[in-house]
């Protein structure tokens, strides 16, 4: 009896996992990774998979990378945004309705503003910030 080969996916180390999300590459261990906001392990150690503190990790790595739905609060509000295969959305606190639409995590996190002020510049006065 002649064996099926199945064929596996190669994880070039640079390439983009999904069109989507152009900053999200195959590392060299063959690990996503945001090569547009990359952990530095030699700089802040393991305790935030290389980020700096656990908004930044939340924010650039398991919103940005592994698609979780993010909630977070800013001065008593609460904002959320929904990812999706082709793109993030803020949307109501049921997930369900989406107002503003994104192409990708960094794409929100770059333009999404608050009181004026991109999300990126307010990552470390968030409050609440969670995967959800």
């Amino acid at each position: 009896m002649e064996k099926k080969s199945k064929k596996r996916r190669r994880l070039t180390p640079g390439t983009p996992i999904s069109p989507y999300t152009p900053d999200i590459v195959w590392d060299l261990s063959g690990f996503p990774m945001n090569a547009k906001y990359p952990p530095d392990l030699e700089r802040y150690g393991s305790t935030y998979d290389g980020y700096p503190n656990v908004n930044s990790e939340i924010m650039f790595y398991e919103f940005a990378v592994q698609g979780y739905d993010l909630r977070f609060s800013y001065k008593g509000k609460y904002y959320y945004a929904v990812s999706s295969e082709d793109h993030v959305a803020l949307c109501d606190d049921h997930f369900t309705e989406e107002y503003e639409v994104f192409p990708h995590a960094n794409a929100f996190i770059e333009n999404f503003k608050i009181d004026g002020r991109p999300l990126i510049d307010l990552i470390d006065e968030l409050e609440d910030v969670e995967q959800v």
